[in-house]
């Protein structure tokens, strides 16, 4: 009986021995995981010195290549208009009037706005940009009317003639009317500011832009 109770309680105690090994062993884990993560996330940072960073800056190419949307419209009109068809034969005589609506687009080549300068003292980006062109017209045939002097004009083919007539016109009168020419400078401005405040204001939001 004695020699049984020696071995059981020789079991427990090789038992408890093993569960206190164990439970030491989890607690040296434990330790050990907070140990490392505080050696990395506060006594590492403490040592290493961080990788210096190049400044980002505005440059005049970058802000090119924003800009750089290519031709775009900035404007545009409807024209009504009347254009008087001449007689080939006597040029003096008027063979018949042609009243139009027509569509005028006005802008500018986003690809030639040169970024002139960037004063970062005065907080000022100095832009060029390209002269304002008529760069589309179009006349609808559909709303042509006509009011004939001479009636041998009202042929099958009037309506071509006419056409052609109408586009003449409205060139030759867009081209002198110096308010489209204003109005798609002043839109192709709000549209450039529009493209690089944004980027700017990443950096500094007292930037200016003024045009030559």
């Amino acid at each position: 009986m004695d020699k049984k109770r020696k071995r059981r309680h020789s079991k427990k105690s090789k038992c408890n021995i093993f569960k206190k090994f164990f439970l030491i062993l989890i607690v040296i884990i434990v330790v050990m995981v907070i140990a490392i993560i505080g050696v990395v996330h506060f006594i590492i940072p403490i040592f290493v010195i961080p990788e210096k960073k190049e400044p980002e800056v505005i440059n005049k190419s970058t802000l090119e290549k924003i800009i750089n949307v290519s031709d775009l419209s900035t404007f545009e009109a409807v024209y009504n208009g009347i254009a008087k068809v001449m007689n080939e034969n006597e040029p003096d005589k008027v063979d018949y009037y042609v009243s139009y609506e027509a569509t005028v687009k006005a802008g500018i080549n986003f690809k030639n706005v040169k970024i002139i300068d960037i004063d970062s003292d005065k907080k000022i980006i100095t832009v060029k940009i390209p002269e304002v062109k008529i760069n589309d017209i179009n006349v609808d045939i559909t709303s042509l009317d006509y009011i004939f002097e001479n009636e041998k004009a009202n042929i099958s083919t009037v309506s071509e003639e006419a056409y052609k007539k109408c586009i003449e016109d409205v060139t030759i009168e867009s081209n002198k009317e110096n308010k489209i020419y204003e109005l798609a400078e002043q839109n192709a401005k709000n549209i450039i500011e529009a493209l690089i405040s944004p980027f700017v204001e990443q950096f500094d939001n007292e930037y200016n832009i003024k045009y030559e």
